[in-house]
């Protein structure tokens, strides 16, 4: 099985549905194996708007395309904050109140065709025993046909789990490609039948600004 990264654009969801913009991914490398990039120049990255890059993704196949994406995340602690939505109290460093979702939807029509069938996510963590029962991280089914968040009732596994410094994620005081912020960082890997997705990173919505504002990211 294969993913199929036909149309390599990043889309910003917030608030509102933010068009797509060419110059988010860098493309690194040639033939069947490319490596996808933030491009932190592009200043969409940086939601506190205080030249700081929040968000940074880096996916590659393990092989071929016939083989699994891997994507690296690093996502600054306020992106995942389940605490309260008040910037004088912004968390997001524990994995009590940090939280992410991974889910996929059609590209054609990304705001009501969601999709789990046939699709594989894992990463380390939940493969190893014990941690997990299907040893997959399973995929957010949103319920509604706009703007993806999530709520205490959304299905999904967080992304981010784990107790004391050991998880599926790992925290770390600073982080290079955050400008030095402090935030999580970890990989996920997936396998998907050949065809269009929008592979999305869902997140804690309905903050007042910075990243407490963003709800979904996507990748076509």
């Amino acid at each position: 099985m294969k993913l199929l990264l036909s149309v390599l654009l990043l889309t910003l969801v917030s608030m509102m549905f933010i068009p797509a913009y060419s110059d988010d991914l860098i493309v690194l490398g040639k033939g069947h194996a490319p490596i996808y990039v933030s491009n932190t120049d592009s200043g969409r990255f940086d939601f506190g708007a205080d030249g700081k890059t929040d968000y940074y993704v880096r996916s590659h196949y393990t092989g071929n395309s016939h083989q699994p994406l891997k994507i690296d995340y690093k996502i600054q602690d306020e992106c995942v904050d389940l605490g309260p939505k008040d910037a004088s109290d912004v968390g997001g460093n524990t994995f009590d109140d940090a939280a992410m979702k991974i889910a996929f939807s059609n590209s054609t029509n990304p705001f009501s065709n969601w999709l789990i069938d046939d699709i594989h996510v894992w990463n380390t963590w939940f493969k190893t025993k014990n941690n997990d029962d299907n040893n997959l991280i399973d995929l957010a089914f949103v319920s509604t046909t706009s703007v993806p968040y999530f709520d205490d009732d959304t299905r999904g596994d967080d992304v981010i789990v784990g107790s004391g410094k050991h998880g599926s994620f790992q925290h770390f005081s600073s982080i290079k490609e955050l400008d030095g912020q402090p935030g999580w960082a970890g990989s996920i890997f997936l396998n998907a039948p050949p065809g269009d997705y929008l592979l999305w990173t869902i997140h804690p919505g309905g903050g007042y600004g910075w990243c407490d504002s963003l709800t979904g990211l996507g990748i076509p």
